[in-house]
């Protein structure tokens, strides 16, 4: 990304000292967002902050983040939104990976990947939605997973929580545009670079583009909106029907 494009826009980013979240940021920076990194990893959002911030220039914090409690989520929109003087994009990209087989993993392992990978989406979409309505304007950005329209076989806990995060996205995209709030869902394909992920959310903010967007790994996506008879056949194949 070197056009820059999102001058002005004003972006929160959970999960933001790894991964995705990490390269989510440094591709908004690259197109003139500000932005406010979000982890759980106080000090690795400042560091990382600090250093793009110093390579890159442009406004970037980082600031302390439990996004599976959801008054710490609000304190850390909260404060993004004072640092930044306001918000305009919110992108849950906070994940736990899958651990292991269904049946061996612990009970304490699939409430974590439910708690990041599920329930602090539904309060970040929540939180954000409620800023974004009141405004009249806003971008709200999840990251489900190819998983999450198929599945993969020995991760099934983490399968389930991007199925959930899919359906999420698809009612809120049509639930909140009338209020002037888009809501997209990034759905990655296997294995594709952080990278690429990145360059979707961003092409996502910059074409105002909302829905279900499918990242394959050579890095072309595009948005989708399932077709309802597709979807049950789909269905029906997952569960022995067709």
């Amino acid at each position: 990304m070197s056009k820059k494009t999102l001058v002005g826009k004003r972006v929160a980013i959970t999960g933001g000292a790894h991964g995705v979240g990490k390269e989510t940021a440094l591709a908004f920076l690259a197109a003139g967002a500000d932005i406010a990194l979000g982890d759980s990893d106080t000090g690795r959002a400042r560091a990382v902050a600090e250093q793009f911030g110093r390579i890159h220039g442009g406004t970037i914090v980082g600031l302390a983040l439990d996004a599976t409690d959801s008054a710490k989520f609000a304190e850390f929109l909260a404060r993004a939104e004072r640092k930044l003087g306001g918000l305009d994009v919110v992108v849950n990209a906070a994940d736990a990976a899958p651990t292991g087989s269904f049946l061996s993993e612990s009970d304490a392992e699939s409430d974590f990947q439910i708690d990041v990978n599920l329930r602090a989406v539904v309060t970040g979409s929540r939180l954000a939605g409620r800023r974004f309505v009141e405004q009249g304007h806003g971008h709200i950005v999840n990251i489900g997973s190819a998983v999450g329209v198929t599945a993969a076989l020995g991760a099934a806990v983490y399968s389930a929580t991007k199925h959930a995060v899919v359906g999420l996205g698809a009612a809120l995209h049509r639930g909140l545009a009338h209020q002037g709030v888009l809501v997209s869902t990034i759905a990655p394909g296997y294995a594709p670079a952080a990278e690429m992920i990145a360059d979707a959310i961003v092409d996502c903010v910059e074409h105002r583009k909302a829905g279900l967007v499918v990242v394959p790994p050579d890095g072309w996506f595009r948005t989708t909106v399932p077709d309802p008879v597709q979807l049950r056949q789909t269905m029906r194949r997952m569960f022995g029907m067709a």
